[in-house]
């Protein structure tokens, strides 16, 4: 080998050690210190992190994120009082929106690991009053348990599960409730032209029908409020293909639903409406329109009796 050739070869080397260098450079660049903050967190090095955390803190003090993985931090290392101070600052950042209930329950819980329970019993209530979204948290938390043996805890925990059980607790997703149960369904005729059992998914967040007609045809749909647009929507699948999709609106016992079915032969409007006839029957009409809705035809016409 010749000098030359030997230069050569040290030279490539050189450039490429120069290039790992500068990209192992780059990457580490490219992490901002709240990513190493969040990093040592992630790992449970309690001291690291509330470190990086109080750094970060003093440049961006109105970082309510910040200050509140620092309160979890300082909960780590045991330091409930500085944990409730980080937690504070949080919750004034976010006064006036729901992520301020976040730090209510935090600082719950910080009085809880003090063996305060009036003011951690406070706190929860607080939590749970401003909308905490995660109130099982309160049920499953082990720092908690000190908490059991109090009466007015076990209030904070019935509160909870109401609270979790939006669906199951608010009027408004309760108005489709006559639907529920299971059903004989018979024609104008007074032939029974099929079952339908219809319950509750979700927490109540869902009204599941199950039918079937004497025929073999079978199909299910997800009826649900929806809070945004105050409106019910069905979407009901068959077994030959097609697919309902409606919305409507419930008023004094009566559903009335609009949409449309997509089948294998094409699309056409439909009207579909429940009515409420007491605890033990509901009326079902359905009526649709292949002219886009200048002429309606009746397609069924079912009467509902609950099973003995």
């Amino acid at each position: 080998m010749s000098a030359l050739d030997l230069k050569r070869i040290c030279a490539a080397i050189l450039i490429s050690l120069t290039c790992l260098l500068s990209t192992s450079a780059q990457n580490q660049s490219s992490q901002t210190p709240l990513d190493e903050a969040n990093a040592l967190f992630q790992a449970q090095k309690w001291t690291e992190a509330a470190q990086a955390y109080r750094a970060i803190a003093k440049l961006e003090p109105t970082n309510a994120r910040v200050w509140f993985q620092l309160g979890w931090s300082l909960h780590g290392l045991g330091q409930y009082e500085r944990a409730i101070d980080a937690f504070q600052k949080a919750l004034e950042i976010n006064k006036g929106n729901q992520r301020a209930s976040f730090s209510m329950y935090a600082i719950g819980v910080m009085y809880a690991e003090m063996k305060d329970k009036d003011r951690a019993i406070e706190w929860l209530n607080k939590a749970l009053d401003a909308k905490f979204p995660q109130p099982r948290q309160i049920k499953n938390n082990r720092s908690l348990a000190a908490l059991s043996d109090d009466p007015r805890f076990q209030q904070v925990l019935a509160k909870a599960e109401k609270a979790a059980q939006v669906c199951m607790n608010t009027p408004e997703y309760r108005g489709f409730d006559f639907w529920l149960g299971d059903w004989n369904v018979f024609n104008p005729q007074g032939q029974q032209v099929g079952t339908n059992k219809v319950v509750l998914l979700a927490d109540g967040c869902i009204v599941e029908e199950n039918w079937e007609n004497t025929g073999g045809g079978i199909g299910k749909s997800f009826n649900f409020y929806n809070p945004t647009t105050r409106k019910w929507h069905q979407s009901y699948m068959d077994n030959n293909g097609s697919n309902w999709m409606m919305d409507g609106e419930l008023k004094d016992g009566v559903l009335r639903y609009e949409g449309a079915i997509y089948s294998p032969t094409g699309k056409v409007l439909v009207h579909m409406t429940f009515y409420n006839l007491g605890a033990d029957k509901v009326r079902q009409t359905a009526e649709t329109s292949s002219d886009d809705g200048k002429t309606w035809t009746s397609v069924w016409d079912g009467m509902y009796v609950r099973k003995k």
